[in-house]
């Protein structure tokens, strides 16, 4: 793995030092996120830009000004104005002669007159000082000055003329008031009614009071006014540098009227506006306003212009590198399915691209840190860390697309697809309209990332089709494109019903000793984990610690005879999965140590439906023709027939032992693999008459003959539950004639337990003697 792309390192966020608020821990700030906040110093500057501000701040202080200037700090979103301007501000701070300067950020200002408002109130203050009358009324002539640009009678007036509104509202009040009041005493109804009637009455002309306050009484002229602030502005001793940001986030009528009101003071003395803004969106705003000419507008404004100095797109690379090396290095392991081709051609083809600045950087490297930790247990990582990555990539930039996988899951992990379905085309068409929801620019990158996240719909977009062999690979290297670990990717945690990486990294280790090995079985078996283990254990064998055999290969006879029974006719049901991955793991097992290791777990177990199936699978006798060229046994001939001797003697033992037999789960399946070793039917037809001797016994082993299951037809949303009963089995264990004498002789409704097995069966045997004279029962 290398460490160019991916530094093992452990979490560390960016430093943000907050104004006012900063956190101080071990010396140090508090860290955070922060991804769309600026820098605010130097010593944070990895652009190289520091030399520059100073060089701006120098400009802004040497300013010897009769009249104002307006500068501009332009350059796109993200590109960090922002950043500028601090280390610009923190350069005049560490001057002693420098300029004073004020941060105004019009855009949490709201409508057009409360931002025109707030600029002169700032500047005011500003200016005002706390001891000096000459900037006291310096401070309250440029209030006044503002005051009458801006109309302050305006928001005043309007109070006075929404009376009638409120005149009735309160009238209305005053009503209900009334209407409410039964049960209450009259003089204190009459006193509420009053006083919202006089409310009513009284508001109309306190607004126009108010509005009358508002004007302007003086009698002087604006120019007049003027005049006089300019003198006081003449007195500074320094001038007062008006930074306003974020203007590029005003609506167009709100940046029409800042830079009207901008404009017409840009003269004032001692007073230098720098404007920051995106260029492109400010000159489409001022187009309606300069016959579609807003960039002549805007440089009619604009003195002197200081663009962004320019950062390489490799440079915002490896930044994004480094930092992300530092949050998610430690799980870039070939564990957690990382590899540095893979991991090279995401990031290149597929992230990189959509990184066009900083900002971009810091919001993908913020999600990130986000959502990493809801992935890790312990010290596991739940998922691939290459398509939680590239995922991630998707949830900031893509974020329609990213919602759109989760409902098109069938599609992207190509469930329930055959080969003769006739889907092919109407999947492509699903997966083009995919690619839609992303800007036409972006569909190349997005579809390289969506081929690369899920290889069984890759074919839709013109690439390689897969074959199911690759599944495993899938599971092993927890990939999104698996129906396993898909949901965790987005619902954030492991389902309901599966175990997590962390536990079964645990169970791995509880291999070692015996004990421990049984307590973790014990618990996911609490857990209602034990489908979810052995399904792990299948698809991860490759996993499995073969140092540890003499204890996990017991474990797994034990695990799979839990199961005996349970959907064992399904291929893909957890007991399949567990006797597989028992004859997997014995493959992994050196073979001078094998077979004395699976015989002393079968008499450590006494697991006779596992040990069946594996004695079946290595015995070469127990093949048919066409079996023989691909007979791939985990057992040698010798392990085989001890294995079958140990296993006659086990069930005998059961048999004898009472019930025990009879409820093993697996039993008919045992009572054919009892007739095969012994070449007879002698044994188990004997133990069977035996069985059901009493009423109560055969009613029992009715029962437990007895197949169930479930049909499904088409139109139906529920499937039907119905019992059968295999003609062969009762033929060859107790015998047609013996088995109808018994169920004519037996009163069903005596056994409550066992009354539909034994109608059940009834039903069946008259249809095979051919009594039945209708077959419509259902059962």
């Amino acid at each position: 793995m290398s460490k160019r792309l991916f530094r093992l390192a452990t979490w560390r966020a960016h430093r943000r030092e907050k104004p006012n608020t900063e956190v101080v821990r071990n010396g140090q700030p508090d860290e955070g996120i922060g991804a769309e906040a600026p820098i605010r110093k130097a010593s944070e500057d990895r652009l190289r830009r520091a030399e520059f501000a100073a060089r701006i701040a120098d400009v802004l202080s040497e300013l010897s000004l009769r009249e104002g200037r307006v500068f501009a700090i332009r350059g796109g979103w993200g590109f960090g104005k922002s950043s500028l301007k601090n280390l610009i501000t923190e350069q005049l701070n560490d001057k002693s002669s420098g300029a004073d300067w004020l941060d105004f950020n019009p855009w949490q200002w709201g409508d057009g007159d409360a931002i025109a408002s707030a600029l002169f109130g700032q500047i005011a203050n500003s200016l005002g000082g706390e001891h000096s009358k000459a900037a006291h009324d310096r401070a309250e002539a440029l209030r006044r000055y503002g005051a009458i640009l801006t109309g302050v009678g305006k928001p005043l007036k309007e109070a006075g003329g929404s009376g009638h509104l409120i005149s009735m509202v309160l009238t209305n009040a005053s009503v209900l008031a009334i209407a409410s009041a039964i049960g209450y005493g009259l003089p204190t109804v009459t006193k509420v009614a009053a006083v919202l009637a006089f409310l009513s009455v009284g508001i109309p002309f306190v607004g126009r009071v108010l509005s009358y306050l508002g004007r302007d009484h003086t009698g002087e002229s604006l120019d007049k006014i003027r005049s006089s602030l300019e003198a006081r502005l003449r007195e500074l001793d320094r001038p007062l540098v008006v930074f306003v940001d974020d203007i590029d986030r005003l609506e167009p009528e709100q940046i029409r009227m800042l830079l009207r009101q901008v404009k017409a003071n840009a003269n004032l003395p001692n007073i230098v506006f720098v404007l920051l803004f995106q260029p492109s969106i400010v000159e489409r705003a001022l187009d309606p306003v300069a016959a579609n000419d807003g960039r002549a507008f805007l440089e009619k404004i604009v003195q002197v212009s200081f663009d962004l100095p320019a950062v390489p797109a490799s440079f915002v690379h490896r930044m994004f590198k480094e930092e992300l090396s530092e949050i998610a290095g430690s799980y870039a392991t070939e564990a957690n399915g990382f590899s540095q081709r893979r991991w090279g051609n995401a990031c290149i083809g597929c992230i990189q691209p959509l990184l066009r600045n900083m900002r971009d950087a810091r919001r993908l490297i913020s999600s990130i840190a986000v959502h990493m930790p809801l992935h890790v247990v312990g010290h596991v990582f739940e998922v691939n860390i290459v398509d939680f990555l590239l995922l991630e990539t998707l949830r900031v930039f893509e974020p329609d697309l990213h919602d759109a996988l989760f409902r098109e899951r069938e599609l992207v992990l190509q469930e329930m697809r055959f080969s003769s379905d006739g889907r092919r085309e109407v999947d492509q068409a699903a997966a083009k309209e995919l690619l839609e929801t992303v800007s036409e620019q972006r569909r190349n990158i997005i579809s390289n990332a969506l081929k690369d996240l899920f290889p069984p719909l890759e074919w839709a977009f013109g690439g390689t089709r897969y074959a199911d062999g690759f599944n495993r690979q899938w599971l092993t290297e927890k990939r999104v494109c698996t129906s396993r670990y898909f949901p965790r990717y987005f619902e954030l945690q492991t389902s309901v019903g599966e175990m997590s990486e962390r536990r079964f990294f645990d169970f791995l280790e509880a291999t070692a000793t015996e004990g421990e090995l049984l307590a973790a079985i014990t618990a996911l078996e609490a857990d209602g984990l034990l489908g979810s283990l052995v399904a792990r254990l299948d698809e991860s064998v490759d996993r499995l610690p073969f140092e540890h055999a003499a204890v996990l290969l017991p474990g797994m006879y034990l695990l799979a005879e839990k199961l005996a029974g349970t959907d064992s006719g399904s291929f893909d049901s957890s007991y399949v999965a567990a006797w597989r991955a028992t004859n997997w793991y014995l493959k992994r097992i050196p073979e001078d140590v094998r077979g004395a290791l699976a015989l002393e777990a079968l008499r450590k177990t006494e697991a006779l439906s596992v040990a069946s199936l594996l004695i079946h699978l290595s015995d070469p006798t127990d093949r048919n023709e066409g079996e023989r060229g691909v007979f791939d046994p985990s057992l040698d001939y010798n392990t085989v027939v001890a294995m079958k001797t140990e296993w006659l003697r086990l069930i005998r033992l059961r048999a004898a032992d009472g019930d025990a037999l009879i409820a093993e789960p697996d039993l008919i399946s045992l009572l054919y693999r009892w007739k095969n070793y012994t070449d007879s039917m002698d044994e188990p037809r004997e133990w069977m008459n035996k069985a059901i001797q009493t009423d109560q016994g055969f009613a029992t082993m009715v029962t437990r003959l007895m197949s169930r299951g479930s049909s499904h037809t088409y139109g139906d949303w529920v499937s039907t539950q119905h019992n059968s009963f295999n003609k062969e089995t009762i033929n060859d264990f107790i015998g047609i004639n013996l088995a109808k004498a018994k169920c004519d002789a037996i009163n069903p409704a005596q056994f409550p337990e066992h009354e539909e097995s034994l109608r059940t069966l009834l039903w069946y045997l008259q249809g095979w003697l051919g009594l039945r004279e209708n077959d419509a029962f259902d059962f």
